[in-house]
């Protein structure tokens, strides 16, 4: 319960935090939003796992995997913020929960783990509900809906090496080394977007980024009360915070089409995260699959 608790308020603070990327998207580069947010993580983190750890952990092994997956993360919430300019909050964080399906379909291939026929149809509905969400009478700049489809691919990719990597250091450990690589990764770009902040955006951008850290650190302590395949399905209260932000602040409520996207997409996640949950508890499922 702690677990799942923690999980659930690190993901609605996400949703809010994306909602202030959103209100600063319109003055500041997204990978300006980005870098900010990787090194203000990097400074809360770091000192951390070096005062538990040594300065040595500083240097992440294996070195190239650990490169790798900080890229795509950095790929893939650059993206995310950069689809904040064209599209709703709710449908930019709908594009995200592709990710589950993504590490579902690709796990025979990068994973050797079985697909099976009934997590195989829990994917195929889970694109149905990213298709309900980019029907043909777009709400948004369809460009908008390609890079949030970029985003939640990548973001796939991320939670791929996270359980390619995950037996080689702990989960804190791990959780700095993604910011501290994608800062310097990053850095060189800097002179490209870096727009110097305004002072009445101070409080913007301080929201922004207590609350990224709060949620990261959040996440974090709830692994340390539930192993991950239990609070996985607790990943969907993120567009509770999404939802939430945009109705107060932007006025803007998801039609139809968007909640029945979501539904389907968070219910094949969620149908995939309990088999997996059953699969690894020793139960035998009914059928194959």
């Amino acid at each position: 319960m702690i677990g799942a608790s923690l999980m659930t308020t690190a993901l609605i603070f996400n949703g809010v935090k994306d909602g202030f990327a959103k209100l600063l998207s319109g003055s500041y580069e997204p990978l300006m939003l980005l870098w900010m947010q990787l090194l203000f993580a990097c400074v809360v983190l770091l000192p951390v796992i070096v005062r538990r750890h040594g300065v040595s952990i500083l240097l992440p092994k294996p070195f190239m995997l650990q490169v790798l997956r900080a890229s795509v993360l950095v790929i893939g919430v650059g993206c995310f913020y950069w689809s904040l300019r064209f599209i709703s909050l709710a449908d930019a964080t709908a594009m995200i929960f592709l990710a589950p399906l993504v590490v579902t379909a690709l796990s025979p291939l990068v994973l050797d783990e079985a697909l099976g026929k009934r997590r195989s149809i829990a994917v195929v509905i889970g694109f149905l509900g990213i298709l309900l969400i980019l029907r043909p009478a777009f709400d948004g700049d369809p460009k908008g809906y390609m890079i949030g489809l970029a985003a939640g691919f990548s973001i796939g990719l991320f939670y791929i090496a996270n359980r390619k990597l995950a037996a080689y250091t702990p989960q804190i450990v791990a959780a700095a080394y993604t910011p501290l690589i994608g800062a310097i990764l990053v850095a060189p770009l800097a002179p490209l977007f870096w727009t110097a902040p305004l002072i009445e955006d101070g409080g913007l951008i301080v929201a922004f980024l207590v609350l990224a850290t709060l949620g990261q650190v959040m996440m974090i302590s709830a692994f340390a009360y539930a192993p991950a395949n239990i609070i996985a399905p607790f990943q969907y209260s993120q567009i509770i915070g999404a939802i939430g932000f945009s109705v107060i602040v932007f006025n803007d409520f998801p039609g139809p089409w968007t909640w029945s996207g979501i539904a389907l997409i968070a219910g094949a996640g969620i149908y995939i995260a309990v088999r997996e949950t059953r699969t690894k508890d020793g139960q035998k499922p009914r059928a194959a699959g």
